[in-house]
């Protein structure tokens, strides 16, 4: 609920849509998605909602750090993001698994296809085994101990970092 209340605020103040316009819908594969010029996606984890918006189809993710055994996880990575990122490491696990999911999500599919055969490379390249992907993954920090990152095709123009008072303000207003 936060989270679209977030990304329906976002598109009234920031893109100037009007409130009674702003409508969401779901795709056969359970990705939102809006009737107007815009695309858009959510996450969410613990006490941080996200939400990223373009032109352009888009994904994204946010996690929170906590342990696990990331053994579990192996048949998820390429063969070569095995090599390239030490994956029993905290900080490398999250930075690919948000950078998987947020592909996932660009892609429309999340985590359901074999993600195995796509290699998310460490300055955001998506490579596929026929092509280089047009969107990029590009992490960014929205808090200490959490690891955040959009699949987007367009650049990533800004970041905003909004409190729930301010959210509650502005639904209070209208």
């Amino acid at each position: 609920v936060c989270a679209h209340l977030l990304t329906k605020m976002v598109l009234v103040t920031t893109f100037k849509k009007e409130l009674s316009d702003v409508c969401f819908s779901k795709d056969s594969n359970g990705k939102y998605q809006m009737e107007q010029d815009l695309h858009f996606n959510i996450t969410h984890s613990e006490n941080y909602v996200a939400c990223a918006i373009s032109k352009f189809p888009v994904g994204i993710d946010i996690e929170q750090h906590v342990k696990r055994d990331f053994s579990l996880f192996q048949s998820l990575w390429s063969d070569e993001e095995k090599q390239l990122y030490p994956l029993h490491e905290q900080e490398a696990f999250y930075s690919l698994w948000t950078a998987k999911e947020s592909y996932g999500k660009y892609k429309g599919f999340g985590l359901q296809s074999c993600l195995t055969e796509v290699t998310i490379h460490q300055d955001g390249t998506i490579h596929l085994p026929d092509r280089i992907e047009k969107a990029l993954a590009v992490p960014f920090v929205i808090a200490p101990n959490y690891s955040t990152t959009v699949c987007i095709e367009d650049s990533l123009e800004a970041v905003t970092r909004y409190e729930w008072e301010q959210i509650g303000a502005f639904f209070n207003s209208v």
